[in-house]
């Protein structure tokens, strides 16, 4: 079970996820020659210990093993949205992925859920929401019920996630409050590979805001095969992923569609207001296209002492970064 040692991160994940991150801006930018370092030395971790580079830990020193993120529920979980007016019950086996922070609160992650789950959820709750919360409370025998996913797939290794949301490089990726982050690509707990292309909703009246619709999505795919090597995921899809530069390809007796994930470069959004070096984002080539997920606290520190600064220290002891980055290579 997950615990996480942060108050109030459950709420913070219904507000939503902040593309930029909460990172801490530094002095300067990554010269070409320190880019090189860094990538070099992240690209030795491969694809499919990504996401241990893009989570963050809630200690400043301590970088051991992160928790499981990835659970099958032992019993079922009543979750809402952040109002908590209504709720929808997520059935006893069905795999989620979250955490229960450390007041017994439980989030789940709706995006990644299965597709009945995620049409249960949005049709009750709505479909802005891209984080659901527990009603209340868990029991200690309901956060118990949270076990380990054991299974391996397209989705989870055992217990925790293969893939981050990924988010397109554009123009604007420069910049910590990334614009194109509205195009990004997730894989659900049943094996679908999601790609949104713009999941905000423009209003009826110009004076209000757009509004998310998680339901929008451009197109979704059943993966039919995963291959989970060092430097590449490697999708067998049922049918072509439109604009990827998918491969068909012969498995067994079956047509499918190859599409290939590898990591890229690793480079330094600035800061939106000010322009100082802010977020670092890791780029993941995924076909024919460039995508990215953004560094978590340890691996930013790591980066950061790779730069020859001790800005990283505000957020995560470096030497502790670089021992844990090392240790996943």
């Amino acid at each position: 079970m997950l615990k996480m040692g942060i108050k109030g991160t459950t709420m913070l994940m219904l507000l939503g996820t902040v593309v930029g991150g909460l990172a801490v801006t530094n002095a300067s930018a990554s010269t070409s020659a320190t880019s090189k370092k860094i990538t070099s030395e992240f690209d030795k971790v491969g694809i499919r210990n990504l996401p241990m580079l893009t989570r963050s830990s809630d200690s400043r020193t301590v970088a051991g093993s992160l928790a499981p993120d990835v659970f099958t529920l032992g019993s079922s979980l009543n979750v809402a949205n952040e109002n908590r007016k209504k709720s929808v019950k997520i059935g006893t086996g069905s795999v989620v992925e979250g955490e229960i922070d450390d007041r017994g609160l439980a989030a789940v992650k709706n995006t990644v859920l299965s597709k009945k789950n995620q049409k249960k959820v949005w049709q009750v709750i709505g479909n802005k929401w891209q984080y659901s919360g527990s009603m209340a409370k868990l029991s200690s025998a309901a956060q118990k019920s949270f076990k380990p996913h054991v299974a391996k797939t397209a989705f989870a290794y055992g217990a925790y996630s293969n893939l981050p949301d990924l988010y397109r490089v554009s123009s604007s990726s420069k910049y910590d409050m990334d614009k194109g982050s509205r195009h990004f690509i997730t894989v659900t707990a049943d094996n679908y590979l999601n790609v949104y292309t713009n999941y905000m909703v423009k209003p009826k009246n110009p004076a209000n805001a757009s509004t998310p619709d998680y339901t929008n999505i451009s197109q979704s795919v059943k993966i039919k095969k995963f291959t989970r090597g060092k430097s590449t995921f490697a999708y067998y899809l049922a049918k072509p992923l439109k604009g990827f530069g998918t491969k068909r390809v012969r498995v067994g007796k079956s047509t499918r569609y190859l599409l290939k994930m590898s990591l890229g470069k690793v480079f330094q959004a600035r800061d939106n207001v000010n322009g100082d070096a802010g977020t670092f984002r890791i780029t993941v080539k995924v076909g024919t296209q460039k995508y990215y997920a953004n560094l978590g606290n340890i691996a930013e520190s790591y980066a950061d002492l790779l730069e020859g600064n001790n800005y990283g220290a505000y957020s995560f002891d470096e030497q502790a970064a670089k021992t844990y980055v090392q240790n996943l290579q």
